[in-house]
């Protein structure tokens, strides 16, 4: 097995979002519902389009393996994004609308965001990261990877729900209509797919694995699932399920690799021994740049991480991504954590012979 499908050891990325250009501001995709306008102009379309192109000439410059868009289109130059994150992708989904109850409740403190409401029946209509995927194609002939939403089981717990009635139910029609949009997504010269889940919102439970699962059915792609455990303000409580409570758990995800934060928690050794049980259809990546940091790490503590987990992880399944977002970091520091994952795996293949 290779991870992340590359053939190159310990392959390079980031999870997804990256500090944005200066001169993109706002809202990229204003406009909500199954049938509004990709974009509200062409000038929005030319500054989005200019912004991922810098993302990814950044990832190109370091020399990571696998490039992602940048996020360029969530608000992360205000303290909101998580307005778009929760809102892009269910806003363009049938049986959604955008306005609902305040999200500060629990994990989020005093934000002006506001939870999307399902008022009936969740159905897949149109393609919705399209734009994101075209944007990066057309720069890009390195291998590429989109972060496709916040998972079905996450997003079941984070919306108002007006129609449903019972979790599971409107988790799996989030799934069904997911894995449209996955498949569309993959279709457009896309070869890694990813979402991510806030899993600390759920006691391990078959049902969240069975719409995770349902999400990747029949995606002909390598998938990825980043288990998230957030960035801005913390986000006390996210850190809860962790180890042992995951793992073996998550082991049934039917996916090609699960992505773990763990340079914010020091490479724990329950960490480290919860992982070990990894069955051999599975792939790991790990966070070894903490975004929450805003200094940038060494390479040789980017290495120093990796050994650990190659005492229980073989190399030819190992990853190394940032733990999340890069969003919370000026540009340059951004860089630099970029240059450290990149260095810090030199390093290690070096010490496993391979070449850089």
């Amino acid at each position: 097995m290779k991870a992340l499908g590359q053939d190159v050891l310990l392959p390079t990325t980031i999870v997804g979002s990256y500090p944005r250009a200066m001169f993109l501001r706002g809202k990229v995709f204003p406009l909500t519902g199954t049938h509004s306008p990709e974009f509200p102009s062409f000038e929005a379309r030319t500054l989005y389009r200019n912004a991922v192109a810098l993302a990814i000439k950044d990832m190109t410059d370091a020399g990571l393996d696998v490039v992602t868009d940048g996020c360029q289109h969530y608000e992360s130059d205000t303290d909101y994004e998580q307005g778009e994150i929760f809102h892009f992708y269910l806003d363009r989904l049938e049986g959604f609308r955008p306005y609902g109850s305040n999200l500060s409740a629990g994990h989020f403190q005093n934000i002006p965001v506001y939870r999307p409401t399902c008022v009936g029946p969740v159905g897949w209509v149109r393609p919705i990261f399209k734009p994101i995927v075209e944007a990066v194609v057309e720069q890009t002939d390195k291998p590429a990877k989109i972060q496709a939403a916040v998972g079905p089981a996450t997003m079941s717990a984070l919306i108002d729900d007006h129609h449903y009635g019972d979790i599971k139910a409107l988790s799996m029609d989030l799934a069904r209509a997911l894995n449209q949009e996955l498949k569309d997504i993959v279709s457009r010269r896309i070869g890694i797919v990813q979402f991510a889940e806030v899993l600390t919102f759920f006691d391990p439970a078959d049902w969240v694995i069975e719409c995770i699962n349902a999400a990747f059915e029949g995606v002909d792609a390598y998938k990825v699932i980043h288990i998230c455990y957030g960035q801005q303000e913390g986000q006390p409580g996210v850190t809860e399920l962790r180890g042992s409570r995951l793992f073996p758990w998550l082991w049934d995800l039917d996916c090609d690799m699960i992505q773990y934060e763990m340079a914010s928690h020091g490479f724990d050794d329950s960490d480290i021994d919860a992982i070990k049980t990894i069955p051999a259809d599975k792939a790991f990546g790990i966070g070894v740049i903490n975004g929450k940091n805003i200094v940038a790490e060494s390479p040789e503590s980017v290495a120093a991480g990796v050994r650990k987990v190659l005492q229980v992880v073989d190399p030819e399944r190992l990853a190394l991504f940032t733990d999340c977002t890069l969003t919370g970091v000026k540009h340059i520091v951004a860089k630099r954590k970029l240059a450290s994952i990149v260095e810090g795996a030199r390093i290690v293949r070096s010490e496993l012979g391979v070449g850089g």
